[in-house]
């Protein structure tokens, strides 16, 4: 885990306001136009409002605990990656998408890879692991063979 203070300035800000469940202090953060996608559940998100409904449905839809925890990252020029954990409790039932609010406790691996343009995030892709994660909500069975 790597503390905020070995983070670039505007990683450990975007971090803190995305643990702060602060979705406009997040967007403020990024271009007009900016374009984030989940890929694990194949949304694409463009302009600032959309990805504040977002964030504002991770809060209603799944955990009022979640936390990013950024193990690694890398900068290069505009672009950067950076792996991260999210953890929290699944209290939180999410309707649209048939989801009970569980009450289990949840940590999920994922990465981030991005732009940033002007000093904004201007393009953000997630890749993370769905089935693990509705695996520990005990909302699917695990895979034959996973890890226990």
């Amino acid at each position: 885990m790597m503390s905020k203070n070995q983070l670039p300035t505007w990683l450990a800000d975007y971090v803190d306001a995305v643990n702060k469940h602060a979705p406009a202090d997040v967007v403020a953060m990024m271009s007009e136009d900016v374009v984030v996608v989940d890929t694990a559940f194949g949304g694409s998100y463009t302009g600032r409002a959309a990805v504040e409904q977002l964030l504002s449905g991770m809060d209603a839809g799944l955990s009022s605990d979640y936390r990013f925890t950024v193990r690694k990252y890398l900068v290069s020029g505009s672009s950067y990656a950076f792996e991260w954990d999210l953890s929290g409790t699944n209290d939180r039932a999410n309707p649209a998408m048939g989801l009970p609010g569980t009450g289990q406790a949840f940590t999920v691996p994922g990465l981030t890879i991005g732009e940033r343009r002007d000093g904004l995030i201007s393009e953000n892709r997630d890749y993370w692991n769905v089935a693990a994660l509705l695996t520990q909500l005990g909302v699917v069975p695990a895979p034959a063979g996973a890890p226990k």
